[in-house]
């Protein structure tokens, strides 16, 4: 298209650039007239009165759409099992933000263009549009750029550049979103579901606006201007002018040995010190109770920080702004600080006074596990006491008694008569994988524990079908048909949100004699046999297991 085609009488060509990037697009070209400028390529072709042009700007935009991530991002899913694909495709992912070039923006109502090429072109299209205006002429439907162009080709005047600040919270909103994002996948992997790789992608592109979001703030920091609204106070300010509320910048500041503090920005860095400190504790301690510390403190900086921002204000103003942070403070504070008792945790255990060895009563601490999950949520302990049947020169004193106590942390509410069934079924489990036979239910009863709760217990009798007794290093040789018994006790502690469970096992006689041979054929005929055991009962260390399990304590770690 012969764009000279298309001039109005007494217009003239004044310069033509070519190859120029407009809206990240190439292979266009601009042409300027004394009263026109023309966008244009092969497809397009834009039409603009330099005079009717609303705003110029110049800013730094991301050289490549991002439409490449839609590429970039599945392309780094694919490839996670390879390390080197991985981070490269996410290295340019998170590159494309970096990559920016400087750009001319030309903007009308309800359109803008962003025209990218080098300082030099930029410049010459700035003083081009800004010193095209009709001499003489004055524009009664729209606005000069100048008052006039200098024909003579004198100094033109008023050519100041109207710069168009950058937009800052869009950023730092998604850094936030994908920070969160990060906090949710590593609490999720809290409980072992294993959600390592998404923590790493969230935190890293939450860096990556983070770092974005400080750019654009120095940039406007270095230019002088104030950032462009964005969606939401730009809906704040619509709708404090449809309810006919003028809107006023919050902006107060002090000064400490000359050095300016704008209170808003304050009250949000110490809400980021903050999270970060809280954080910090928080995977540190592997304990949800930092981080929601450190939210309630930080929300109530940045709100007071929003409130003082106000100053001066009417008072009508400044009591609206007090009664909204404070509604936005109950609403983040107390459902917080509701939760820290929940991610307290607690445990159980047995006193030294009460595990004596083999110089005491032979009671052993032989093991001891704690597990978190969800950051403090939920808990499991399991502490293993144990009586070898052995006094500390190695002679006979009592038959060998196991002793398993396990607290579970849970913030749920469960009936004592659920607890105990469930105990009953592991009663039995326990029996068959230490061969045991249980007999009958002997007793069944209710006591209080040391700390004053009250238990729920089962007693079984049990003969041994096996020669082993206990696993790993407690094995402990008994004759096949050894009587056995064997205890499950059940109790809530409401005050630390456990339910504590003791299961115990001891023999109380066994054979005088083991026919067992080891050779099958020989061993089957002696089965036919009767035996004749003598009595060789001794319920000692039954009855100090009995006495152990109310001496039980719970305790927060």
């Amino acid at each position: 298209m012969d764009i000279t085609d298309n001039f109005l009488p007494g217009e003239k060509f004044l310069k033509q650039y070519d190859e120029v990037n407009v809206d990240r697009g190439s292979g266009f070209s601009i042409v300027m007239t004394n009263l026109r400028m023309f966008i244009a390529n092969k497809n397009e072709l834009w039409d603009l009165q330099t005079d009717k042009i609303d705003y110029l700007g110049k800013a730094f935009i991301p050289r490549f759409s991002w439409w490449w991530q839609l590429i970039f991002i599945p392309l780094a899913m694919i490839s996670v099992s390879n390390p080197i694909f991985f981070g490269l495709f996410l290295l340019l992912s998170v590159a494309r933000q970096y990559v920016r070039v400087e750009a001319l923006i030309v903007g009308i109502q309800g359109k803008e263009w962003k025209i990218s090429k080098d300082t030099e072109t930029i410049q010459l299209l700035i003083e081009n549009i800004r010193s095209n205006s009709i001499v003489g002429l004055e524009r009664k439907d729209g606005k000069q750029i100048l008052d006039a162009d200098l024909v003579d080709g004198g100094e033109v005047k008023n050519l100041e550049l109207t710069l168009v600040g950058e937009n800052e919270s869009r950023v730092l909103k998604l850094a936030w979103m994908f920070a969160t994002l990060a906090f949710l996948s590593y609490y999720m992997g809290s409980f072992r579901l294993g959600t390592g790789f998404w923590t790493f992608l969230f935190s890293a592109t939450s860096f990556g606006f983070f770092i974005l979001h400080r750019d654009k703030r120095k940039t406007n920091e270095f230019r002088k201007v104030d950032p462009s609204p964005g969606w939401t106070l730009s809906a704040w300010i619509a709708l404090l002018k449809f309810m006919k509320i003028e809107y006023v910048k919050a902006n107060w500041s002090f000064k400490v040995f000359d050095k300016k503090f704008e209170v808003r920005r304050l009250g949000y860095h110490l809400f980021c010190i903050c999270i970060f400190v809280g954080l910090i504790l928080t995977v540190s301690q592997s304990s949800m109770i930092p981080l929601l510390q450190g939210i309630s403190i930080g929300i109530t900086l940045y709100l007071i920080g929003r409130v003082l921002a106000g100053i001066p204000r009417d008072n009508w103003r400044m009591a609206m702004r007090a009664s909204g942070a404070t509604a936005i403070a109950i609403t983040i504070v107390l459902p917080c600080l509701a939760l820290i008792p929940l991610y307290e945790t607690s445990s159980v255990i047995i006193p030294k006074g009460f595990i004596q060895g083999d110089s005491g009563n032979g009671w052993k601490n032989m093991m001891n596990e704690y597990d978190e999950y969800g950051l403090g949520l939920a808990a499991s302990s399991y502490v293993l006491y144990a009586d070898d049947g052995m006094d500390q020169e190695e002679n006979q004193d009592g038959y060998p008694a196991l002793l398993f106590v396990v607290a579970i942390k849970i913030p749920l509410n469960l009936e004592e008569e659920n607890m105990l069934s469930i105990l009953d079924e592991q009663f039995r489990e326990m029996a068959i994988d230490q061969e045991i036979d249980l007999d009958s239910q002997i007793e069944q009863g209710s006591r209080l524990t040391k700390q004053g709760y009250s238990t729920q217990y089962s007693i079984y009798n049990g003969t041994a079908k096996t020669e082993e007794f206990g696993f790993g290093q407690l094995n402990r040789s008994v004759t096949k048909g050894s009587e056995s018994r064997y205890i499950g006790e059940v109790w809530k502690a409401p005050d630390y949100d456990l339910i504590v469970v003791a299961m115990g096992i001891a023999i109380i006689s066994e054979e005088e004699i083991n026919e067992q041979t080891g050779i099958n054929p020989v061993d089957d005929i002696i089965d036919l046999i009767p035996n004749n055991p003598n009595d060789t009962t001794n319920t000692q260390n039954w009855n100090e297991l009995l006495e152990l399990i109310p001496e039980t304590v719970c305790y927060q770690t």
